[in-house]
């Protein structure tokens, strides 16, 4: 079993209109209301992929409510410390070929719930066989800078692998609890560094200076040039095809669900890189997000190449 962690979940509503009135009023029955956050997104596509997922973080009012609903139909299980304050909502508004977003910024998470959420964690993992857990996306207002520190230092004392989709100052404090894996793109990588990083060689230099923090896995995603991931002490580049792409929104976590499910199978270094990299295209390729198209996974696998960098 496979445990995803998301501390600001939401409920994503997407809204589809003709032409956007400012300071008028706007009418469709054209939209579309899921469970969002991106350990959702990561859990939605782990249930594709065949895995036992439980689901865990903060949710609270009737938002939270809902969450949960979407994620039993999922037959995701979720086991989800309830809060207060009510789980936020997150708006797109697609008009005239552009998107409109407006972002809740979330709850406020009380001392108490934060406890609570650590004790929750720790009896997941001593009741279900879990093989890793992961956790994905920003941490809601009220909780410390090195809360994921504490979740990262709970799992591995089990002796359970750690993935970690973050980034900013959560990032920073978190690689030095050295997770298992860590998944930034460049700009994050930037921000972890405190540097600009201006060429692939720049990029390697930057992946064996992050070994100091013992960090099993470091996959830096590179768009629709594939990744260049630090595994052990062995450096690979991944070269992905060419695809049409429909909706790459949520494709990182599809990628990091593929990659967890090679981790819980105990998969090489190659093949967690290999099934990520082509969930991450499926769901590119799809419309909706968090979705993967099974039955073009071993086409798309079977173009993905990987080669060591010496």
């Amino acid at each position: 079993m496979i445990a995803t962690i998301t501390l600001n979940p939401s409920v994503d509503i997407c809204y589809y209109l003709d032409d956007l009135k400012i300071d008028d009023v706007n009418r469709t029955d054209s939209y579309i209301k899921t469970a969002g956050g991106k350990g959702i997104n990561v859990s939605r596509v782990l249930k594709q992929l065949g895995c036992q997922v439980v689901a865990t973080g903060f949710l609270g009012g009737g938002t939270g409510q809902f969450i949960e609903t979407e994620l039993r139909k999922m037959s995701v299980i979720p086991q989800f410390v309830h809060i207060a304050e009510d789980t936020r909502n997150c708006i797109a508004i697609i008009h005239s070929g552009k998107q409109t977003e407006i972002l809740e910024s979330g709850p406020n998470i009380a001392e108490e719930e934060a406890q609570a959420f650590i004790q929750q964690l720790a009896d997941i993992l001593d009741y279900n066989n879990i093989k890793v857990v992961a956790a994905s996306g920003s941490l809601p207002s009220g909780l410390a800078r090195d809360y994921y520190n504490k979740i990262i230092e709970i799992t591995k004392s089990k002796g359970i692998k750690f993935a970690l989709d973050t980034s900013g100052g959560s990032l920073k404090e978190a690689v030095k609890a050295s997770p298992y894996l860590i998944k930034p793109n460049i700009s994050e990588l930037e921000n972890l560094l405190d540097r600009k990083i201006k060429s692939e060689k720049e990029l390697i230099c930057a992946l064996h200076e992050l070994e100091k923090y013992q960090l099993e896995m470091v996959v830096v995603s590179l768009g629709k040039e594939g990744c260049i991931a630090l595994c052990g002490n062995e450096i690979y580049k991944v070269t992905i095809p060419e695809v049409a792409v429909i909706n790459p929104v949520g494709s990182g976590d599809a990628m990091l669900a593929g990659m967890l499910k090679e981790i819980a199978n105990n998969g090489s270094f190659e093949e967690i890189l290999k099934v990520g990299n082509t969930c991450g295209i499926l769901n590119a390729m799809n419309e909706k997000t968090g979705a993967i198209a099974l039955d073009k996974f071993v086409e798309i696998y079977s173009k993905i190449k990987i080669d060591p960098i010496k």
